[in-house]
């Protein structure tokens, strides 16, 4: 398994967002986004960050089209959203990322 550093670094040299993994069950989990992908492209836009990706996810209601780098290839993953099952606690979410390092 590629080390989580390397994620990163193969990331910021693609000018794209390091995957860290996906729920189990969840959409993208399903679609087949993994841990070590590079997430390239959200509904046609390209994405170098965390805002870049909030901007591109909204862009459409009733899924999302992604570009993954992964084992020196481009995939191309789609798969609608679906309701989530609990309420989103935001404050939690931006710390999260905000300890990731993926927020500015």
């Amino acid at each position: 398994m590629i080390s989580r550093d390397a994620v990163f670094a193969l990331a910021k040299a693609l000018e794209g967002i390091p995957v860290l993994g996906a729920l189990e069950g969840s959409p993208a989990a399903r679609a087949g986004v993994r841990y070590g992908d590079v997430l390239l492209t959200v509904n046609g836009e390209r994405v170098r960050s965390v805002v870049d990706y909030v901007a591109a996810r909204g862009a459409r209601s009733d899924g999302m089209q992604v570009t993954v780098f992964r084992g020196g290839t481009t995939l191309e993953l789609s798969f609608e959203y679906e309701a989530p099952s609990e309420p989103v606690d935001l404050a939690h979410l931006t710390d999260t990322l905000a300890r990731l390092r993926l927020l500015p």
